[in-house]
This record gives C-alpha cells, structure tokens and sequence, in this order.
C-alpha cells in the first residue's frame, strides 16, 4: 500500500470516526472479518494461480472467470444463512443485516479477480493504481455523505458498496479482456492444484491478522472492538509504509545469497537494522501525539490514547519478524514460517479469551486487557520467530535484537519529547505538527549517535556540508560582476 493511499484513508477514517464513533466502526470490523475472508480465499487462490502460469491460454481465463463467480455466489448464500448465527454469537441482532448485505456484493467483486490477476501479470500496475485512487475517493465520499444524513453503521457499509462497485466499473474499463461462455474440465484442474496450496497457506496468515477481531467481538462487544481497531489501525499504518517495503524485497534479496552464510546473514541484519531505524521511532511518534488524536475524534473515544500506545509496542514486536519470515523462505524453510504463523495465532487466541477472564469494570478497563493480550501474544510471536531464525541462520539472539536496539531507544526518546510537548501545548494540530518534528529531531540524532549503519549514511552528507561552508569564496571575476548588474536578458546576450 503507497504512503498517499495509507495517508487517504487514514484522513478518511478519522473524519468517519468523530462523526460516527467507535460502535459502529465495531460493527463493521466485525461484519468485515466474514466478507474479507471470502475475499481473500478468491484473491489468494484462484489469483495467484493465474499470475504464476507459465503458459496461461485463453481456456485458463474463462474458466477461472466462471469458477471465482460460482464460488462467490456459494459463499453469499452461506454468507445470507450464517449471519444470523454469527450474530448471535456476537450477542448483536444488527450485524445480521449487515453481513447479509455485504455478503451481496461478494458476486459482484467476484467478477474482476481475474482481470486484476491479468493486470497484475501484465505488470500494469498504473491501471491498478487508478482502481485504487477511485475506489478509495468514491467510497470516502459516500460514507462522508451517509455519515451527515445519520446513518450511523450504514454509513460505513454504503462506504464499503461504493468501493467495491467502483473497483468492478473501473477494472473492466481498463481491462481489454473479456470473458467468454465456455468452462474446460482440464483447465479447471491444473488451475486448481496451485489455488487449493495457495489458499491452504494463506488461511494461517488471514486467520493470525483476524483472530483478534473475531474473538473480540464475541468476548468485549463492538464499542471496545471500535476503539481497538482505531488504535490498531494507526499504528499498523506505521508498519505498512515503514516495513512492508522491506519484508517485499527480502525475499528476491536474500534468496541470491542463499548458499553463501556470512553474505546471508551479513545482509540479513543490515535490513532488519534499516526496518528498525524506520518503524520504531516513527511508532514512537505516533504514540507520542495518541492524546491529540483522541481530543480530535472526540469524547466518545476516550481510551484511544492507551490503545495507541500500547497497540504500538505490539506492532515493533511485530516489525521485527516481518524480515526473518522471508529470509526463512529464502533459506528453503516455508515450514518453518507456516508453523511459527500457526503459533502465532494460537498465542493471540489464548490471550483473548484469558483475557476475557480478568475481572474489569468499564470500557476502559477491557480495552487495556484487550490491548495488553495482543501485546502479549506479539511478544510471544516475535520470540519463537528470532529463536527459529537464530537456529536457521546460525545468528545469536543477541546479535538479532542488538540490530534493532538504538532504533528501540530512538524510538523511546522520540515518544518521551513528543508526548511532553503536545501536552504543553494547547491547540492540538499545532502540538501535533510541532511534537512530531522534535520527535523525529530526537530519533534521528539518537540514531546518528548509536546506530554506526545510520552514522556511517549521514557522515558523508555531513562532510560534504561541511567542506562546503570551510571553502574559500571563490575569487572576484570583474566580468562575471558587470554581468551581474546587467538585466537578465542583456547578460546572456553578452555571454553570447
């Protein structure tokens, strides 16, 4: 995802929010997790299929095309007849509607997996991008508008049509390929054989980033889960532009290292050291101003701040196998990672529901449990994942997180000066705008003092900087000084 989409809908989300507050936002992300996970079975399956082929025919396509529409029709017919007992085990009448509704526009969505797969395999990613930008404008324009008619949780769900509609409408208008009425038995099977893997592998990963909506619906109700997923939702943006980047590249990066130990991991903890310096103090900023952005949205979300925070700590740990899960495939070891993803989410679980057992008053009280919980099973995730990777790699545990160390403390300081700053400041855009600068201040000159990585890339702009100010002014040139004076156009014509 590109900083201008992350930055657009995250301006989107915050308007949303202090118009509509956190229940709503609770019911849709907890309607959402059904739909997304239709989704993700169709993209994950069938569109990573027709991206890998190696010869795709025209037979490929059109049996793809009706066998992702057949599915989508399947799954909202059991989407239509399972609400009601998803629903009922959320103890939430309303989501019934909602899911039933959202699960309608699956058929519809449906329809454009293998046009955006040709694309993709095309490499025609600007079509993409323009799917995007108006898929994002048109359904933040048309929850904006439901959200001043008083629509309340439809008003998101009117969001959620709209860009689904407009991704269909702009898709098969850039697209040249058109499906045809014709459906190959063999085509069907050579293309399920990679779909069926794909899919299998890709349901630990769906299932460990869900497992906290889904269960926290059902144990702490939609306002907890509202505020939950604002917090979450902030700080996962961190991640996503300062180290999705990385984990993208590090797997092509290190497989050409692959048989060359020193060179693997040599190159290894320089990235995990670069996603550190990012994510940390940026998280930390972040965390910093969590009291204006609460005061933003309004007292409805009171408790937004400690989720920030503490969802932050969770999100560094986080970072920090982002890397190595690659970095274990490039070393031939996709067990290792499906197996650590799995445990993962099992950590995340039985936090959740224990939990659930703390004995709390108020939405305060569970939101810190719930927040505390997942910040847990992070540390547990990050923990089993560095001891895999050190055995892997033959790296010490110590070498792995004394990488990310100055990039901890940076991001520290950075929240420490961000967060007593925009509290000595009354208007809280101008502490926000003001806090952040002097965070990032702190963070980059701690890094420059700590990290040798980081001091070694800055040392050179710095002598650089400093060779020019000690040179001498260069020596008087009477010519040059007449044509100073002279009018632009005059001094180039004697130039001339």
């Amino acid at each position: 995802m590109t900083l201008g989409k992350l930055a657009m809908t995250t301006g989107l989300s915050l308007v949303l929010a202090a118009m509509l507050g956190p229940r709503a936002f609770g019911v849709i992300a907890m309607a959402l997790v059904f739909t997304n996970f239709i989704e993700m079975i169709q993209q994950q399956g069938m569109m990573p299929a027709i991206i890998a082929r190696k010869t795709l025919r025209d037979e490929h396509k059109d049996t793809a095309f009706w066998l992702v529409i057949g599915a989508g029709v399947a799954c909202t017919s059991v989407g239509l007849l399972v609400a009601p007992l998803w629903a009922g085990l959320n103890d939430l009448p309303e989501l019934t509607l909602v899911i039933q509704v959202l699960a309608l526009s699956v058929p519809l969505s449906s329809s454009v997996v293998v046009h955006e797969a040709i694309l993709r395999r095309r490499l025609e990613f600007k079509k993409l991008t323009i799917r995007t930008w108006s898929s994002v404008l048109a359904g933040g324009a048309a929850g904006i508008g439901g959200a001043v008619l008083g629509w309340g949780v439809w008003a998101l769900v009117a969001q959620q049509l709209v860009m689904n509609a407009t991704t269909v409408v702009v898709l098969w208008g850039v697209s040249s390929w058109r499906p045809r009425l014709r459906f190959s038995g063999q085509a069907a099977r050579e293309l399920w054989s990679y779909a069926a893997r794909s899919s299998t592998s890709s349901l630990g990963l769906f299932l460990g980033g869900r497992v906290d909506i889904i269960l926290a619906g059902a144990l702490f109700g939609p306002i907890v889960v509202g505020l939950y997923r604002m917090g979450q939702r902030l700080t996962q943006m961190v991640v996503d532009v300062t180290a999705r980047s990385m984990q993208a590249v590090a797997l092509p990066s290190l497989s050409a290292l692959q048989d060359d130990r020193d060179a693997f991991a040599e190159r290894l903890l320089r990235m995990q050291r670069i996603v550190a310096a990012l994510t940390f103090p940026t998280l930390g900023v972040v965390a910093g101003i969590a009291p204006v952005v609460e005061r933003l949205l309004g007292p409805e979300w009171q408790g937004t701040t400690v989720a920030i925070q503490v969802l932050a700590i969770s999100q560094g740990l986080y970072s920090l196998a982002l890397v190595l899960s690659p970095a274990m495939q490039a070393r031939g070891r996709p067990g290792t990672v499906a197996v650590l993803v799995w445990i993962w989410a099992g950590a995340a679980a039985a936090a959740l529901v224990g939990a659930a057992t703390v004995p709390v008053d108020g939405t305060d009280g569970q939101l810190l449990v719930l927040c505390l919980a997942i910040t847990a099973a992070s540390a547990v995730g990050a923990t089993m994942t560095m001891i895999a990777a050190s055995r892997v790699f033959e790296v010490r545990i110590v070498t792995i997180l004394g990488s990310s160390g100055p990039a901890v403390a940076a991001g520290v300081a950075a929240g420490a000066a961000t967060w007593a700053i925009q509290s000595a400041i009354t208007s809280p855009l101008v502490g926000a705008v003001v806090a952040g600068m002097l965070g990032v201040t702190v963070a980059a000159t701690i890094l420059a003092l700590l990290d040798p990585v980081v001091r070694g890339a800055v040392r050179p702009f710095l002598d650089s900087d400093l060779r020019r100010r000690a040179a001498p002014p260069p020596a008087a040139n009477p010519a040059s000084d007449r044509l100073a004076g002279l009018p632009v156009d005059r001094a180039f014509t004697s130039r001339e």
